[in-house]
């Protein structure tokens, strides 16, 4: 009988299900088709997340943050990342800061991205 359903995993294995019936196999290969998506989007989130948060315990913090208030994420004219207290707009339009984004920081002290200036 033929492989009815085949997933790669994140690390690359394959898992093949065979000998199932075919008015079985089609109801199954949605829900796990379907569970797949919502793991890779997930899986997809989580990366993001981790991503923004080393990014941002990367770069220079000159105070203590509280749960729950807007930071945003700069970069000055040499490079270097910082986070401030400071909005955007306050800069005024001489400014050489670029604005990479805006968080809060949630009770597990992980940086939850707000807005993104793209």
């Amino acid at each position: 009988m033929d492989k009815i359903i085949k997933i790669d995993d994140i690390e690359g294995k394959v898992y093949e299900l065979d000998d199932w019936k075919p008015e079985q196999g089609v109801q199954v290969k949605k829900y796990f088709a379907q569970k797949f998506k919502e793991l890779q989007k997930n899986y997809n989130e989580l990366i993001q997340d981790f991503n923004w948060n080393k990014i941002i315990f990367e770069s220079e913090i000159m105070f203590t943050p509280v749960i729950g208030k807007m930071y945003y994420l700069y970069r000055n004219k040499n490079g270097k990342k910082f986070m401030s207290l400071i909005e955007p707009s306050s800069w005024g339009k001489d400014s050489d800061l670029i604005f990479i984004a805006s968080f809060k920081q949630d009770s597990r002290q992980k940086w939850n991205l707000v807005e993104l200036n793209e």
